[in-house]
């Protein structure tokens, strides 16, 4: 945000606290981030069906507009929120953990606003020689979304660490490379590159098991049972000033996570008309019936995440518990 802007931001808030106006009255345009796949089949019922703007309404702050912003990676999308360009943020528990450390008591503190869902990702490989972790050698290479930082990179260093110690917990950082996962799944599908290892999520993985290549390790089975793939956060200073609009957003996801139980079939084809995907209803409709696939706004797998990430000194900032780090309507779900 530039000076100006700022200081026109700080204005209006102080003379809408000055005419003894709520600020959360006046948050009316409201800025939802995307990525891609299946997990965020929710965000997309979300938006489709105008449920946000629904619940906000029903809670007394009529006419809201929201905009749906997509993005590939937890870089920009963090760099957004801070800048105050961006209200809503989605990223993996791996990277959502190293930005609460990193704002931990400082006005931009984020905090979780629920889980989006909960479904494993799996480590691919094309090649039949690799059973394991061990196999892979100087010469492959091994993608995720973020080298060392995100969610596959983490539970890929969790795995080196149950294998070879914690010290050599980042024993194959340097075989990773990191890219977008449609385009890991046509190096891998070409079987004409150095990549060798894919560690992706539906419909990337699906479309991998499908053309005959097999899991090497999932997140499940890494950190001991389900993990939340997902997390959606805000600042503490937006959650503070729009109470009503983080009510509004949370129902609205509950509604969009039930709508998937209810209607598997119409969700797949909600997806499919907003991603652009060509998969078909019925391919989406066999990974959604999955039964380790949920959604659910219970945060799942946070503190061994955390302790993990504290422990090899990627956040400074240890977690106490996960309620820590979320809105407290949550605290009564069996998160953990």
């Amino acid at each position: 945000m530039n000076p100006f802007s700022y200081r026109a931001t700080r204005w209006l808030a102080l003379a809408a606290m000055a005419s003894g106006l709520s600020l959360s009255a006046h948050a009316q345009d409201v800025r939802v981030a995307r990525q891609y796949g299946i997990a965020y089949i929710p965000l997309m019922i979300m938006q489709d069906r105008k449920l946000i703007e629904k619940h906000a309404a029903e809670l007394g702050l009529p006419n809201v507009k929201v905009t749906w912003q997509q993005f590939t990676g937890g870089a920009v999308m963090n760099d957004a929120l801070i800048s105050g360009n961006l209200d809503f943020a989605v990223v993996g528990p791996p990277p959502f953990l190293a930005m609460w450390a990193r704002t931990h008591g400082t006005p931009n503190q984020v905090l979780g606003i629920a889980a989006l869902n909960s479904m494993p990702m799996y480590l691919m490989t094309r090649n039949p020689a690799i059973k394991s972790i061990k196999d892979f050698g100087e010469k492959d290479r091994i993608v995720v979304s973020g080298v060392k930082v995100s969610t596959q990179a983490v539970v890929l260093q969790m795995a080196a660490a149950k294998e070879w110690g914690m010290k050599e917990h980042d024993r194959l950082d340097k075989l990773t490379v990191a890219m977008p996962l449609s385009d890991s799944m046509a190096l891998m599908l070409s079987g004409k590159s150095e990549v060798t290892g894919d560690f992706t999520v539906p419909p990337f993985s699906f479309r991998e098991m499908k053309a005959g290549m097999k899991p090497v390790i999932d997140t499940f089975s890494v950190l001991g049972g389900p993990s939340s793939t997902n997390v959606i956060y805000a600042t503490r200073k937006y959650v503070d000033a729009n109470p009503k609009m983080v009510q509004a957003f949370s129902a609205a996801l509950r509604e969009a996570q039930e709508a998937i139980g209810k209607d598997k079939a119409g969700a797949a084809a909600t997806y499919l008309k907003l991603s652009g995907d060509k998969e078909s209803v019925g391919n989406v409709v066999e990974m959604l019936n999955d039964p380790k696939v949920e959604f659910s706004v219970t945060p799942r797998g946070i503190m061994a995440f955390a302790d993990f990430l504290h422990a090899t000194g990627a956040i400074k900032v240890k977690l106490a518990s996960w309620k820590d780090a979320f809105i407290a309507p949550l605290h009564t779900t069996a998160g953990n």
